[in-house]
This record gives C-alpha cells, structure tokens and sequence, in this order.
C-alpha cells in the first residue's frame, strides 16, 4: 500500500478574538499557499490515490480539502478520529489495517505523531528530517506485516525530497 502521510498546513496562533479553542484553529493564507504549492509540485505521485482521511480538526480538514481540489479527487474526504490531535501511531496503524483492501491511501494529521509513526513502523528508526507543515511523507506499507519502508519525504521549505 501507498502510505502518505500529510503534516497540515500553517494555522493560526492559538488563540483570536474568534477562534479560543485549538479544535478550531483555521489554514492562514500563507498555510493554504504551501499546501497548495506542495500538492502540485508532487501530484504526480498520488495518482490512484483512493482515499482521503483527515483529523477532525478544523486546519487538517482543510489541507485535505485543498489536496482533494489539487488533485480533482472524486471522492469524498473521510474525517477519521483516529487522526486527531491525540491520537497514537497505534491508533492510526488501526485506521490503515481497517483499509487494507486499498492499495493507496493519504493520512492528514498533525506532529508529533506523523514523525512518530514514521519511526515507529517502517525501517527509518530515526527522522533526518523534521514533520513541517505541509510536509509529505510516503511510505510502501506492507499491512499484513504492520511495518512499511520509507520512500522520501518531501521539504516544503527547501522543495526536495529527503530519503
């Protein structure tokens, strides 16, 4: 399976005169920008793409949305509390199990349990890299072993891959 794993884009600070919870924190323009300059530089690689699961939260929601309209994805983005704020990479490895008949699928979240993951169930046990919003990881998962091998990361600040 393609696993990609997607760091949401730049929100507000914590807290404004309208928004006084994290739930609700909103993409500010400058978040909506890199995304949406991310997801065209590598759009090529989620061709086939056949899910999209977010966390509930307000800024993840809409760098899904704004990766669903980059691509023209037909289907619907998927809210998946096992991607909030709090979730365990555990947790999320539960999410893909319960989608192993798809051979392609993207997670948008948020850190430190993005990098968490990525360090916990593939073979690249220490990140070169940190999770930056906006950040695209990809990893060829094997579901029946629970374990994948890292592919690359993709650097919205300096537009290269890492591997």
């Amino acid at each position: 399976m393609k696993l990609f794993l997607i760091r949401h884009g730049e929100a507000i600070d914590f807290e404004t005169q309208s928004v006084k919870t994290d739930e609700y924190r909103f993409i500010t323009p400058k978040g909506r920008k890199a995304s949406r300059d991310v997801f065209r530089k590598i759009k090529e690689h989620f061709y086939g793409l056949e899910i999209i699961f977010t966390s509930p939260l307000t800024r993840a929601v809409q760098t899904a949305e704004i990766l669903a309209n980059i691509l023209k994805f037909e289907n619907d983005v998927e809210i998946a509390n096992e991607l909030d704020f709090e979730t365990t990479p555990g947790k999320m490895l539960d999410l893909i199990k319960r989608n192993s008949s798809l051979e392609s699928i993207a997670l948008v979240g948020h850190e430190p349990v993005m990098g968490l993951f990525v360090s916990s169930f593939t073979d690249r046990n220490v990140l070169n890299f940190s999770f930056k919003k906006s950040g695209v990881a990809l990893i060829n998962f094997d579901v029946k072993k629970g374990t994948g091998e890292f592919a690359w990361y993709f650097d919205p600040k300096s537009r290269e891959y890492i591997k």
